[in-house]
């Protein structure tokens, strides 16, 4: 039987503003260049989304970030291109809102992850069925976020627990349509690299 573990809360509300996708802080990414490149699809899109990042860190916080995002599809269909990021929510190209400020919590307490075990999150919801796996060339924390005041979604996701990434290395997206699970959004790092600066 999996030991279900009560994550201490000292964390406050998760701040206004911040992605909810977003995994890393600028400063655990080493002097060099950082890229990820994400591959996204969602139930609406003919062809998958693009999502690419560059970190370039030079010390003394100094950085620069640039993001590209590519999509094929119709007029109707890129409406809804790309990404919302809110406080607390993501609206993606399903038009489907799923609160993830919970998951702050398990951001902030990462490193005490481990597989095999289940987490309670604050306001009930849950962090369960965690397995290690690696992800483009990144070891992760795979798990399944339960939220009780959604009951007909779920949610897996992936943390890096070996090297900083911009976003996390999986979300995958279900909704229970007719007793079948049909996946809504998927977002999965494709490619990692880093280059160490020149000299």
């Amino acid at each position: 039987m999996k030991r279900i573990i009560s994550l201490i809360m000292i964390l406050g509300l998760v701040v206004i503003g911040v992605a909810t996708y977003a995994q890393s802080n600028l400063d655990a990414f080493p002097v060099g260049t950082t890229q990820m490149v994400y591959q996204i699809t969602t139930e609406k899109m003919d062809t998958p989304q693009s999502l690419g990042f560059t970190i370039v860190s030079r010390g003394n916080d100094d950085y620069t970030v640039s993001m590209n995002i590519e999509a094929t599809g119709t007029a109707d269909q890129l409406r809804g291109f790309g990404f919302l990021f809110t406080g607390a929510q993501m609206s993606y190209a399903g038009g489907e809102n799923v609160s993830y400020s919970p998951l702050q919590a398990l951001m902030e307490q990462r490193s005490h992850l481990q597989a095999g075990n289940d987490y309670i999150l604050p306001g009930g919801g849950s962090f369960e069925d965690i397995t290690s796996l690696e992800i483009a060339g990144v070891q992760c924390l795979q798990g399944q976020f339960i939220d009780p005041s959604n009951a007909d979604t779920r949610t897996t996701m992936a943390f890096s627990i070996s090297d900083p990434v911009y976003m996390f290395p999986l979300v995958h997206v279900e909704e229970l349509r007719d007793g079948q699970w049909v996946t809504t959004l998927r977002m999965e790092l494709i490619t990692y690299s880093f280059t160490p600066p020149e000299g």
